[in-house]
């Protein structure tokens, strides 16, 4: 076999593995289990967890960072330490129960004061609103919001 021939072997060998194993993971990158606002809400009293809820909109390309790169950082305490649901600020017509009320994402939303997208709102396990964080928030502060609450 000839050096040109190893050489470019082992050229693809570290690509391919670059590629297939290489790429950076945030945290344990565990499999977050979002559920629906309603479900949250009712698993969190059971569970005696705080809700966390990711503010987003499909147009939102901040949203989509948090999603994929701050979240997957944290997703070991998230997984463990939080109830997960989402809302779609955007969304006027889809409702969910809170406190008694029916609300759309959006009402909902802005119930908990949230103005702008990203937004991170913190529940207490019996679902009262306890403050949220507006804008990215970079992967290691986010880490100390979540040590604040848990």
């Amino acid at each position: 076999m000839s050096i040109y021939f190893k050489a470019i072997s082992l050229f693809i060998v570290l690509v391919v593995s670059d590629v297939l194993i290489g790429q950076p993971t945030y945290g344990q990158n565990l499999k977050l289990d979002w559920k629906s606002f309603e479900d949250a809400i009712e698993i969190a009293k059971t569970d005696q967890k705080p809700i966390m809820v990711d503010v987003w909109a499909p147009w939102c390309g901040w949203c989509k960072k948090m999603q994929k790169e701050v979240y997957p950082e944290h997703s070991e305490t998230l997984k463990n330490d939080f109830i997960l649901t989402r809302l779609n600020r955007d969304d006027n017509n889809s409702k969910v129960k809170y406190l008694d009320q029916s609300l759309s994402h959006l009402r909902l939303a802005q119930r908990f004061n949230v103005q702008s997208v990203p937004a991170v709102v913190f529940l207490s396990a019996d679902g009262n609103y306890l403050f949220h964080v507006s804008g990215y928030v970079e992967p290691q502060k986010f880490k100390q919001v979540l040590m604040y609450i848990d």
